[in-house]
């Protein structure tokens, strides 16, 4: 079994790799596309919308979270 201190080393090894930043570009990308609320024509739209945001920004901040995380609990 992986110790934390594993877990967020491997995670951070991970985000160093071209296909890791690769991926960052297309998600910012998508997320700049779904910044546009004038293209929504109703309230279901919204919340998908919505949805898919805050996924892609879950995503987005794995390095920094895991950075944070391993700052904390040196």
């Amino acid at each position: 079994m992986k110790t934390d201190e594993q877990f967020f080393n491997d995670r951070l090894t991970m985000c160093e790799t071209d296909g890791w930043k690769d991926l960052m570009e297309e998600l910012q990308e998508l997320t700049d596309s779904l910044q546009d609320v004038e293209s929504l024509s109703n309230m279901e739209d919204l919340f998908i919308t919505k949805g898919q945001l805050a996924t892609l920004r879950m995503v987005m901040t794995i390095e920094e979270t895991a950075r944070f995380t391993m700052e904390q609990s040196s």
